[in-house]
């Protein structure tokens, strides 16, 4: 009997075993950190993962490189590309997939970017909410017909425990095209609170057969980090220092991503919020249905 799964078990303990030959996978910003070993552990359970990236060069070269330790039972693994900043590029890609034909059994929208300096997506929306919000909302709703079509299917969203920093009204504002003062680290969190009301509003719109969670992997030195300056230093710093004390390894921040998208015991509960491999309650403007259903229609808006 496998060991009970807490904020140390790894991505390959939090899979415990399960089988996954069949299943088609979609694995957003798997060139790196979590992507790249969440993408690993799905292939080598037999999931046939395609990895959407915004390179597709080193989508390429990751994709090699880890098919170079997968065994031979392992799954597929395919490079497409995706920049989820290009609302053309979204539909682009949902448009291939949907033209495959293929059920679609897991959508892992993991890509994000963090505290990032101040810029705008092609489309014109504050980069960090239009990246990992807008473009994860609406690739998800484009590949719809896709999840639709798998026996069951279910759709993970990556949040972060940063939506306790988010401001609500702030992050309408940004939705609503309204002009707010910058700041790298708020509309992170402003993004990632989007996450899990995107997720909320989602579960509520979804048949039996397909289910939503969004989640926090932990706190991970990856490349995620991309803030300059003082704020970019002082993370460095702590990460190399003192980060053993409260941060994961990859593998252990991957752990919630694939047990969200493969425990059995969470059916039933599509919408909820996770962290450490198991349902969590994230703060209470997060649980609010109304603010999750104007996000909801704002979105809509921002992405016709």
């Amino acid at each position: 009997m496998s060991k009970p799964l807490s904020a140390n078990s790894t991505a390959e303990e939090a899979l415990r075993g399960r089988r996954l030959s069949g299943l088609n996978v979609v694995v957003t910003g798997a060139t790196s950190g979590l992507g790249a070993e969440t993408t690993r552990v799905l292939a080598k359970a037999g999931a046939h993962v395609i990895l959407a990236v915004r390179r597709p060069d080193l989508g390429r070269e990751i994709a090699e490189h880890l098919g170079q330790s997968l065994p031979k039972n392992a799954g597929g693994l395919e490079v497409l590309p995706l920049d989820l900043s290009d609302l053309d590029s979204v539909r682009a890609f949902a448009a291939g997939f949907l033209a495959s034909g293929r059920p679609l059994d897991l959508l892992i929208n993991n890509a994000g970017i963090m505290a990032v300096p101040q810029g705008r997506t092609k489309q014109g929306f504050e980069l960090q909410v239009g990246t990992n919000h807008l473009g994860h909302f609406a690739l998800t709703n484009a590949l719809m017909p896709a999840l639709k079509a798998a026996p069951s299917a279910r759709v993970v969203s990556l949040s972060s425990a940063a939506h306790r920093q988010a401001s609500p009204e702030r992050l309408i504002a940004s939705l609503s095209g309204k002009a707010a003062r910058y700041s790298a680290f708020g509309m992170y969190g402003d993004s990632k609170l989007a996450n899990i009301l995107f997720v909320k509003a989602l579960a509520r719109r979804l048949p039996p057969t397909v289910e939503a969670y969004a989640l926090h992997p932990g706190v991970i030195a990856t490349n995620l980090f991309q803030t300059k300056g003082l704020a970019g230093a002082a993370f460095k710093f702590v990460s190399k220092t003192i980060g053993f004390l409260f941060m994961k390894t990859v593998p252990q921040g991957a752990a919630t991503s694939v047990y969200a998208a493969t425990a059995p015991e969470l059916s039933g509960h599509s919408g909820a919020y996770l962290s450490n491999c198991a349902v969590a309650t994230p703060k209470a403007y997060a649980l609010d249905e109304a603010l999750a259903e104007e996000v909801w229609t704002l979105s809509e808006r921002c992405v016709a």
